[in-house]
């Protein structure tokens, strides 16, 4: 029982990566949609707005913001603790640094090489591609800097990092994968905590376990 989280940028083939891993390991697959589902069930219909907009000075203190982004939080605290779950975004290699049975992923590729995916992905002309890239680059920094307080660029918070320009993404998912298994086998040197020792109310808890339990 583990976690693997994967931060990636935009156009990284990130999203693709996650799924796959987690159909060829048997784990279940989180992404915004499961988180925001569990968000909403609890009265915090503002998560999407919270998570896909870039605040200004005053929404930085918030009241509102800052108990949507803790209770996002609690709701990441519960999927860990369940395990045998693929991660995606909202900052888990941050909330779950220094487990024992936890793989941090950072899938990347340069800007232009974006661009052209995105290009493709949704018959885009280049500016059009490239304002899509940076508002969301820019959205995701100022999301995990100014409400989680972690720097996704900061390669020493992962364990594995990995270039899409020249590593192929089904190659990346047997490399990620060999990880895992080992982590799973071996654990980490010197640390014990394991994600089933995070804290959680009961019933949160109880509720995340049955909701994926049925994905």
């Amino acid at each position: 029982m583990g976690v693997i989280t994967i931060s990636r940028q935009m156009g990284s083939e990130g999203t693709y990566i996650g799924k796959k891993l987690a159909k060829d390991l048997g784990l279940r697959y989180v992404d915004k949609q499961e988180l925001g589902k569990i968000m909403r069930e609890y009265g915090f219909s503002s998560f999407d707005e919270v998570y896909d907009s870039k605040p200004n000075f005053w929404e930085r203190f918030d009241q509102q913001r800052g108990l949507t982004v803790d209770f996002l939080i609690r709701a990441m605290n519960a999927i860990a603790k369940v395990g045998d779950v693929v991660m995606l975004g909202r900052g888990g290699f941050g909330l779950f640094q220094g487990y024992s049975d936890v793989l941090n992923v950072r899938v990347q590729a340069p800007f232009d090489l974006r661009v052209e995916r995105k290009m493709k992905e949704h018959g885009l002309k280049r500016p059009e591609g490239e304002e899509l890239l940076r508002k969301f680059d820019q959205t995701r920094t100022s999301f995990i800097e100014s409400d989680l307080k972690f720097d996704a660029n900061d390669a020493s918070m992962y364990d594995i990092v990995l270039n899409t320009d020249f590593i192929k993404a089904d190659d990346a998912v047997p490399c990620i994968a060999s990880a895992y298994t080992s982590l799973m086998k071996n654990k980490r040197f010197g640390i014990e905590r394991t994600v089933r020792s995070i804290e959680v109310e009961s019933l949160l808890f109880n509720h995340v376990e049955k909701m994926l339990a049925t994905l």
